[in-house]
C-alpha cells in the first residue's frame, strides 16, 4: 500500500490512505476477543471472518471502517471530513498542497473545476461552474489510483446509478456521471450548509421539536431511496447537511435536511451489481452501526432506521448509545447490551419520555422488533412532535422552507442542468451534421486553421498556472521562468511544465515499463522554492521536493518513475519549518532555470524514492553507495537483501553541510533502534546520540529475523547557531553508507 505523500516522503504513485486489509489470523484474533466481551448470557452468534478486521484501534467518536464520507458543502477546502469544518493546518500540513493541477481544467467539455472543498474515501470533491448556464455544482473525482482497479470503479458506477434514481428534495442530487480525458466523475448538487455533526459540535444536544422535524425529512429521503431498493448504510450526523433558509432556524421550522454519501447503497434489485460488495464485508461507521450488519448480514431498510435511532440518541443527549475504548468493544455493545433511554441518560435535556421510548424502539436488536419501514419512524415523529407541542406540532420544513434554502442563484439545480441536458441532446443532430461537413470539407482539399502549439523556446510561456495552461518542457533543454505576480491576497504564483518521460532502452537498469529523471532547479536568492510532481488525472502530487530556504539548488540525481506524461509545477514554499510563516514574494528580476533530463542510474548511487523500507536501496555488502538529502525532510533507506546471513555493520561517511546534521537510525524491518547524528567534527559534542564521522554501528547479528536496514535524514544540530526555529534543509551534498561484513 502506498502513502499520500507529504514533504517528507516521494511515492512515484498516489492512492488514498485505507487501512491494511486484515490477515486471516489477525481477524480471529478479533472475533475471539468479540466472543470474550459478551455477556455469558448472550446468545452465541457466527461471526464472518471479514466483518470485524482492522477494529483493533482505539476508536475516535466518528470513525469509520468503510465509507466515502463525501463532502459536497461549499465554502474552504475541508481537510477533517469527518465534522464538516476546515481543520486548522498545523506543521505537519504541507503549505503548498493547495498547488491542485485539476484547478481551472475543463471536465466533459462544460464542468470547469473552480476550488478544493474536501476529500473522501474514494477521491476528491470540488466545487466547479457549469460552463454553459454558468452555475456551481459538487463534482466527486474518483483518484486516479482508485479508477484504475476494476472492483472501486464497479462501485463508483453502482453509486451513480444508485443516487441519479433519487428525486426527494430531502436528497442531495446527482446531476451526471462519466468518464473524461481519464477522469471519473460525478457531478451532484453544490449544497450551501453544515453537516449536523458540526451543528452537534457547536450547538451541543438539539432540542427535540427541532430535531424531530429534521429527521422527518431525513425519513422521507430514505423512503423513497428503500421504495427504489436502495440502502443507504451508512446514517450519521456527517452525511446530513442542514441547509437553513432566510427566514432562520430560531425554531427550527427553516431547517431543510439534505441525506448525502449513498456511496455505500446497495442495490437489491440489481444482482449483478449486489457481487460487487462481497458477502460478509462490514461497510459503515461502528458507533452507527446495526447489529445485522456488524455480523456481515444482508441488511434492509430496517438497518437505516436503526441508524437514524442512534443519530436520535446522539443528537438528543449529546452522547452515544455505547461508549468504548476500541472498536471492538463498541460493536459488541451494539450486538448484545441495551442502551439506557435517552430521558434517563440525560435527564437534565426534557427529553419527551415519547421521543425516549422511539428511540429504544428503533434501537431494538432484532430487525423485527424495530420500525418496518422509513414512513412508520416518520408517522411516529410527527405524532410526537404534535404532543410536544400542539400549536407548532404540523409546521415542519415544507415548500416554502426549501425555496428559501434554494435561494442562491449561484447553485445550479436539477431542474436548470436538465433543461441544459435536453437542449444538448436536441442540437446532437445539427453538430453530426455538422461534423460531417466539415469533414466532406477538409476531404475536398480546404485547410482548416488549428491553433498553433505553445512553443516555449527555453522561456516559461504566462499563464501557466493551471495544468492545462502547462508550458511545454522539452527534456534536456534548459528553461527559464519567474515566480512572478501572486495570483491574489493568499496563493502565489505557480509555473506549470508539461513533459513526456520515456521508457528507458533494455539494459538501462530499469525495471518493465520504467525510467529515470534527473531534475534540477537553480535557487532564487529571495524566495525558497518547491518543485512538485503531478500525473495528469492525480489531484495529489507524486513527489514534492523543497529544499527548505533561499539560496539553494534543488538537485534530484535519480528519479525512477513509469514513462509517460508528467506535470511539473514551480511554487513558493511556505512551509515555515518551525520558525515564522514565510510571506508571499513575487520576484521582478530574479529567474530559476529548471533542466528535466531522462538519465541513466550510475553504478553504486541512491534511487529515489528510497523514502520506505519497501522501497529501499539495496545495498551489496562491502560496496559503498552515494547518496544525498536533497529535499528537506527527505529520507533515505537503505537495506541488505534478505538473503544475506553474515554478520555486518553499517559505515557511514558524513561530509560538510551548511545546513543540519545527517542521522543515521538502524532499521529492523518496520522497527527503529537509536538514531545517531554524525558529525564532521565532533569535538566538545558528546552524547550518546551523537558521533564522529566515519560513524560504525555496532555488529548486527545474522539475520533470523526481520531485514536489516538503515535510515538516513537530516536532524537540526544542537550545537549550531540558532536558525529561528528552521529545520535543516535540503541540498547536493553527498555521504557514504555502506553495510560492512564483520569477521
Amino acid at each position: 500500500m502506498m502513502e499520500t505523500p507529504s514533504r517528507a516522503s516521494h511515492v512515484a504513485q498516489v492512492s488514498p490512505a485505507s487501512p491494511a486489509s486484515p490477515s486471516v489470523a489477525s481477524i480471529d484474533v478479533l472475533l475471539e476477543s468479540l466472543e470474550r466481551s459478551a455477556p455469558s448470557s448472550a446468545p452465541t452468534v457466527a461471526m464472518p471472518r471479514t466483518a470485524l478486521g482492522a477494529a483493533r484501534a482505539p476508536i475516535e467518536e466518528d470513525a469509520q471502517v468503510v465509507s466515502s464520507a463525501d463532502i459536497v458543502w461549499s465554502g474552504p477546502l475541508a481537510t477533517d471530513s469527518r465534522d464538516g469544518r476546515a481543520a486548522p493546518r498545523s506543521a505537519e500540513t504541507p503549505s503548498v498542497a493547495g498547488v491542485d493541477p485539476l484547478l481551472g481544467m475543463i471536465v466533459a467539455d462544460r464542468y470547469r473545476i473552480v476550488e478544493a472543498i474536501g476529500r473522501g474515501g474514494m477521491g476528491s470533491v470540488y466545487k466547479v461552474q457549469h460552463t454553459r448556464i454558468g452555475k456551481l455544482l459538487a463534482m466527486k473525482l474518483l483518484s486516479g489510483e482508485m479508477a484504475r482497479r476494476p472492483e472501486v470503479a464497479r462501485r463508483f458506477k453502482r453509486e451513480a446509478l444508485a443516487v441519479s434514481k433519487l428525486q426527494s428534495p430531502n436528497t442531495v442530487q446527482v446531476f451526471d456521471f462519466g468518464v473524461s480525458d481519464g477522469l471519473t466523475y460525478l457531478v451532484m448538487e453544490l449544497v450551501d450548509g453544515e453537516t449536523l455533526g458540526r451543528v452537534l459540535r457547536t450547538g451541543g444536544p438539539m432540542p427535540f421539536l427541532r430535531l424531530g422535524r429534521i429527521l422527518v425529512q431525513v425519513c422521507d429521503a430514505l423512503a423513497e431511496a428503500h421504495q427504489k431498493g436502495v440502502v443507504h448504510r451508512d446514517i450519521k450526523p456527517e452525511n446530513i447537511m442542514l441547509v437553513t433558509g432566510p427566514s432562520g432556524a430560531a425554531s427550527g421550522d427553516a431547517d431543510v435536511a439534505k441525506v448525502l454519501d449513498f456511496g455505500l447503497a446497495k442495490l437489491r434489485e440489481a444482482p449483478g451489481l449486489n457481487d460487487v460488495t462481497c458477502q460478509g464485508t462490514i461497510m459503515g461507521t461502528p458507533n452507527y452501526m446495526a447489529p445485522e450488519q456488524i455480523r456481515g448480514e444482508e441488511v434492509d431498510c430496517r438497518t437505516d432506521v436503526y441508524s437514524v435511532g442512534v443519530l436520535m440518541y446522539r443528537l438528543l443527549t449529546g452522547c452515544f448509545p455505547f461508549s468504548a475504548d476500541s472498536q471492538v468493544e463498541v460493536l459488541a455493545k451494539h450486538l448484545y447490551e441495551r442502551p439506557i433511554p435517552p430521558a434517563e441518560r440525560a435527564p437534565g435535556l426534557a427529553i419527551p419520555l415519547g421521543a425516549s421510548r422511539l428511540v429504544m424502539r428503533a434501537l431494538r436488536k432484532d430487525p423485527r422488533d424495530r420500525f418496518q419501514r422509513a414512513e412508520d419512524l416518520r408517522a411516529l415523529l410527527v405524532e410526537e412532535l404534535r404532543a410536544a407541542d400542539p400549536a407548532r406540532g404540523d409546521r415542519l420544513s415544507g415548500p416554502r422552507a426549501l425555496r428559501e434554502a434554494r435561494a442562491g442563484a449561484a447553485l445550479a439545480t436539477r431542474d436548470e442542468v436538465d433543461a441544459y441536458e435536453r437542449g444538448l441532446r436536441r442540437t446532437r443532430y445539427g453538430v453530426a451534421v455538422a461534423a460531417a461537413t466539415v469533414a466532406l470539407a477538409a476531404a475536398g482539399g480546404l485547410r482548416l486553421l488549428v491553433p498553433p502549439a505553445r512553443d516555449a523556446a527555453g522561456v516559461e510561456i504566462e499563464p501557466n498556472d493551471t495544468a492545462a495552461e502547462a508550458t511545454p518542457l522539452r527534456l534536456g533543454e534548459p528553461m527559464t521562468g519567474q515566480i512572478g505576480k501572486r495570483l491574489d491576497a493568499t496563493h502565489g504564483d505557480r509555473d506549470f511544465y508539461a513533459f513526456d518521460l520515456p521508457a528507458s532502452p533494455p539494459g538501462s537498469g530499469a525495471g518493465p515499463a520504467r525510467s529515470f529523471l534527473r531534475l534540477r532547479v537553480s535557487a532564487l536568492p529571495g524566495i525558497a522554492t518547491c518543485a512538485m510532481l503531478y500525473r495528469p488525472g492525480f489531484a495529489d502530487a507524486a513527489g514534492q521536493y523543497c529544499v527548505g530556504r533561499p539560496g539553494k539548488d534543488l538537485v534530484v540525481p535519480t528519479l525512477e518513475l513509469e514513462p509517460g506524461r508528467y506535470l511539473l509545477a514551480i511554487v513558493q514554499d511556505l512551509d515555515p519549518y518551525g520558525g515564522a510563516p514565510p510571506h508571499l514574494q513575487e520576484s521582478i528580476s530574479d529567474r530559476y532555470t529548471l533542466l528535466a533530463e531522462s538519465t541513466a542510474p550510475e553504478a553504486a548511487t541512491e534511487i529515489e524514492p528510497n523514502d520506505h523500507v519497501a522501497s529501499a536501496t539495496l545495498l551489496t555488502v562491502g560496496q559503498p553507495c552515494s547518496a544525498t538529502l536533497a529535499w528537506a525532510r527527505d529520507e533515505d533507506f537503505f537495506c541488505v537483501p534478505a538473503a544475506v546471513s553474515a554478520p555486518l555493520r553499517w559505515v557511514v561517511h558524513a561530509g560538510f553541510r551548511d545546513s543540519g546534521l545527517l542521522e543515521a537510525t538502524p532499521m529492523y524491518g518496520e522497527e527503529g533502534g537509536a538514531p545517531v547524528r554524525i558529525h564532521v567534527d565532533a569535538r566538545g559534542k558528546r552524547s550518546d546520540t551523537d558521533a564522529q564521522s566515519p560513524w560504525q554501528s555496532a555488529p548486527i547479528a545474522s539475520a533470523a529475523g526481520p531485514q536489516r536496514c538503515l535510515r538516513m535524514r537530516l536532524a537540526a544540530d544542537p550545537w549550531a547557531p540558532s536558525s529561528g526555529g528552521a529545520g535543516p534543509s535540503g541540498g547536493a551534498e553527498p555521504y557514504v553508507v555502506m553495510a560492512e561484513a564483520v569477521r
